[in-house]
């Protein structure tokens, strides 16, 4: 009788610890991320668009946004005076490991606490970054080998980041994720992610961080693929893959094309 107790006690005790796991697991609600556009087209006349973004986190967390694409090896030349007048390249550098794009979209409510603007060097690069959270440009550049060693590596990343910000593929968006109402132990974000031209065509790492107390407790992540259509796929095919194809006919249109000039400046000047 006292051995069927103890079985029985035995058994309630790992139905209570399973009950408790499960409830504890079910209370922490999953990040979650969807895209409105998964694969984008580039067409004739791309000229960039945009692609909603939307998920749900626990209620008392936030979320953080991110865009990457593929990584590169990324080779400048770093301009400097010499003899004190003449603006001239001076070194040759490379940047390893680097991603050819990088966007953080925060809330507007925690953008004073968890983004900060620095001036860091006597070049006073802007430096932006996401406190210990491993987003934003100075936790990326952590990542980046910069060659030769001996090169000002905050520079070289601060200007290659104004080169980047300036054709739109790296940018930190301040207040461009905004909440829905709270459901319960959840709550809906959305965003409006910015697709600029010079994103070419290849896959793109979206990703959503939840932040609870400074720390990520939590990731969802989608691809979003950006294709070549129409006219722009058949230039590329011929390009990559028929090469003396594509060397002959554009030899063609750049003499047919020089003929019919010289046609018209030709009838022009009959004329007078």
């Amino acid at each position: 009788m006292h051995r069927i107790l103890r079985i029985n006690g035995l058994l309630l005790a790992v139905l209570a610890v399973l009950f408790w796991i499960g409830s504890a697991g079910a209370s922490e609600a999953p990040v979650t991320l969807k895209l409105s556009h998964p694969t984008l087209k580039i067409t004739t006349f791309y000229d960039g668009t945009t692609v909603n973004v939307s998920g749900t986190l626990p209620a008392s967390d936030d979320i953080l946004l991110h865009v990457i694409g593929a990584k590169k090896n990324v080779a400048l030349k770093v301009k400097g005076k010499v003899a004190g007048l003449l603006w001239m390249n001076k070194t040759d550098v490379e940047l390893e490991n680097t991603p050819a794009v990088y966007m953080v979209y925060t809330p507007e409510k925690i953008g004073k606490d968890l983004l900060l603007a620095q001036l860091e060097g006597k070049y006073k690069a802007m430096v932006k970054d996401v406190a210990l959270l491993g987003v934003g440009y100075k936790a990326l550049v952590k990542d980046i080998a910069i060659k030769p060693e001996s090169a000002d590596k905050k520079f070289v990343f601060g200007e290659y980041v104004k080169l980047m910000e300036k054709a739109g593929v790296y940018g930190v968006y301040d207040g461009a994720v905004n909440y829905g109402p709270v459901e319960g132990k959840t709550k809906s974000f959305s965003a409006t992610l910015i697709i600029p031209p010079k994103m070419t065509a290849g896959k793109y790492l979206v990703e959503a961080v939840a932040v609870r107390d400074g720390k990520p407790v939590g990731r969802a992540r989608e691809t979003l693929t950006i294709e070549l259509s129409g006219l722009p796929k058949i230039i590329a095919s011929l390009a990559y893959e028929h090469s003396l194809l594509f060397g002959i006919m554009a030899v063609a249109i750049a003499v047919a094309t020089g003929l019919l000039i010289g046609v018209l400046f030709k009838g022009g000047g009959g004329a007078h």
